[in-house]
């Protein structure tokens, strides 16, 4: 009872208070960048039902879920407008600075006494099932692999490739769901966690209009 007491007071104190002060700071930083992490929850949203069937999930674990979608790009408020609002491709210091957003982020909520849970989602999103650490699309911070990655994190990078693929941004074109959803199949085993992929594919499948 007091476990339950316990998570029900987290989740009380999570919605009413931090989430909606991590919102309003992410919102007069960088609009684009809360649009795209609503995005991302909603994808995860899609997923949860087949996620809680295939016993990956249980459903108390849903909010924590939501909030680590929410929350997983907050290291870009330390991020400097001149890169983050770029219309450019961005060059490779550009992109080393920008990577760090994944650290910042977790030390920032660190800070709060949040759930190890959503500390890691947001600290690994950006790891490789392959832990692979160089090349076009390296996983960072740590190059963890495999079910090293947290499984938050490791759901969170799918739905996250997903809405950046189908994004329209300045420096490239918007791609059709199911071309996004053709390159997330083409990395599984590579970029993605391939059971993860297959829970992915079958839900849009079932929901192309998102």
């Amino acid at each position: 009872m007091l476990a339950q007491e316990h998570h029900e007071d987290e989740l009380i104190i999570l919605n009413a208070y931090i989430i909606p002060m991590l919102i309003e700071i992410m919102e007069n930083k960088d609009q684009v960048t809360l649009l795209h992490s609503s995005r991302v929850q909603k994808v995860i949203n899609l997923l949860i039902p087949e996620l809680i069937k295939a016993k990956i999930i249980s459903q108390e674990e849903v909010p924590y879920l939501w909030v680590s979608a929410i929350l997983h790009d907050i290291g870009k408020i330390f991020v400097d407008d001149e890169i983050l609002l770029s219309d450019k491709r961005l060059n490779t210091e550009e992109f080393k600075n920008i990577r760090y957003h994944s650290e910042r982020g977790f030390r920032l909520i660190n800070q709060l006494d949040l759930p190890r849970e959503i500390l890691l989602a947001i600290k690994h999103h950006h790891e490789r099932w392959d832990g692979k650490q160089k090349g076009k699309f390296p996983g960072y911070p740590d190059g963890l692999k495999g079910e090293a990655i947290p499984l938050y994190a490791r759901i969170i990078c799918i739905a996250d490739a997903f809405d950046a693929m189908i994004s329209e941004r300045p420096y490239k074109d918007s791609l059709s769901i199911t071309n996004a959803m053709r390159i997330i199949k083409e990395n599984s085993g590579k970029q993605f966690d391939p059971g993860l992929v297959r829970i992915f594919i079958k839900t849009m499948k079932k929901n192309k209009k998102i």
